[in-house]
């Protein structure tokens, strides 16, 4: 078999070759970037069967190459001529989610897509399900899914993050349980509106049948659209209404079983109650006994960039949630504070309507402090009263800490992308967890 791999990065492809190539396939890579790491990732794996297109993503290419299955990176839009002539001329196009797949039928996949929580509930379902029983856990975060190509030889569960631009690129991929948490806003400049992103998120469950679990989030605005035509068994989870998982009264229940009461979560947040909730309801249809689940939930801390507590100086919370890229992420964050609250925000604009939040800007923020591309957007959006705007997020640090007082909650969550100032979400949470400390240690003396 001849493969065309599309995009060349040490994320996705890279794996993908290493693993096609000891299977002894051919590998072509095409990329629109050549340049001296892209090249030292050639050289490192160095197999004679390995063939370089770098620089190159014309259609030519296809006639060149001739390849049996064209396997672009999830970056990749699915729109550009290349993989649109493959697909005209009846070549496969398909991900590496779904090449796993089909390599590996036998194993129970369980996938979990959104807009937000994705990360925090694939990692909090696989440390419910890891703690009772072995399991992998990969796609969107973590190992690239083919790194596991030798531990499913004996591990059988994986869970697994799914991007949109990954279940773009599905076929026959089938979870035995899938979850869908929420829909909001996000990736517009890829996708031309709502009902595209939608549809693209709901591939999860195309492929289930009556034999398999759909875990759907009931107070979603979206909900009716979710569910429409999924084949397989529902089951809701719900911070407001009637469902198979609920919260009431500072607690969750499942069936009218207390499964645990909030003030013994270590998450913080009103979304941590749903990503709770919904990685439960995975772990428990996976098998996993409630007892369990309420140990592994007692000891759980939430993930670095999400909520992350960074410092408690003076009365003054400072709080990294660098990982809200969306409009959607912000608005879980303001919704988690009681106290008066002092929002660095801004970034690199997706398209997104941050319109949607200015009357709870309104009624949280004491101050609000802009950085980046998307700022006079924001500023227009929301026409706070008090409104800064920062050259720097060091500058935003120094502002937030020189504004802030006793009992205030000074929260870095951007609702926008990273890419105007940052590699991506992870450097810029670690710069201001950076930046904080090197200013309270200044502040100090």
């Amino acid at each position: 078999m001849r493969y065309l791999l599309i995009g060349w990065t040490k994320r996705t492809s890279f794996a993908t070759a290493k693993v096609l190539l000891a299977r002894g396939e051919e590998v072509y890579v095409s990329d629109t970037v050549d340049n001296e790491e892209k090249q030292a990732l050639l050289r490192e794996i160095a197999h004679p069967k390995l063939f370089s297109l770098l620089g190159r993503q014309g259609v030519e290419i296809l006639d060149e190459v001739k390849p049996n299955v064209v396997l672009p990176s999830p970056g990749v839009p699915l729109t550009i001529p290349l993989v649109q002539e493959a697909k005209k001329r009846g070549i496969e196009v398909f991900g590496d989610i779904e090449l796993f797949y089909r390599f590996h039928p036998e194993v129970y996949y369980y996938g979990i897509t959104g807009t937000d929580g994705k990360t925090t509930t694939t990692t909090l379902a696989h440390a419910l399900i890891s703690a009772y029983k072995p399991a992998l856990v990969g796609g969107n975060i973590g190992l690239p899914i083919f790194e596991h190509e030798g531990a499913v030889s004996t591990i059988k569960e994986m869970v697994l993050e799914l991007s949109s631009f990954q279940l773009e690129e599905i076929v026959h991929f089938r979870p035995k349980i899938a979850a869908f948490l929420n829909l909001a806003e996000d990736h517009l400049d890829r996708y031309p509106d709502m009902k595209a992103y939608l549809e693209a998120k709901k591939r999860i469950f195309m492929n289930q049948t009556e034999d398999d679990i759909a875990i759907v989030n009931a107070d979603s605005p979206f909900f009716e659209e979710i569910i429409r035509g999924v084949k397989s068994r529902l089951l809701t989870f719900s911070r407001t209404k009637k469902a198979d998982m609920i919260f009431r009264e500072g607690s969750i229940y499942y069936q009218d079983i207390l499964l645990i009461k909030q003030e013994e979560l270590l998450l913080k947040g009103v979304h941590n109650i749903e990503n709770v909730m919904a990685a439960s309801l995975v772990a428990l249809y996976a098998g996993v006994p409630i007892d369990s689940l309420r140990q592994t939930l007692r000891t759980f801390h939430g993930l670095e960039h999400r909520l992350e507590p960074v410092a408690n100086s003076h009365g003054i919370e400072v709080y990294n949630d660098s990982k809200a890229t969306t409009v959607n992420a912000l608005q879980k964050a303001l919704e988690s504070f009681e106290k008066p609250v002092i929002l660095i925000a801004g970034g690199l604009d997706k398209g997104l309507d941050f319109t949607l939040v200015r009357d709870l800007v309104h009624q949280k923020a004491k101050t609000v402090i802009l950085i980046g591309q998307a700022t006079e957007k924001i500023a227009e959006a929301w026409q706070f009263p008090t409104t800064l705007k920062a050259s720097s997020l060091e500058e935003a640090v120094y502002l937030a800490l020189e504004k802030a007082t006793s009992g205030d909650v000074i929260l870095f969550s951007p609702g926008c992308a990273s890419f105007d100032m940052f590699k991506n979400y992870e450097e810029r949470g670690k710069v201001f967890k950076e930046l904080v400390k090197k200013t309270l240690e200044i502040t100090k003396k």
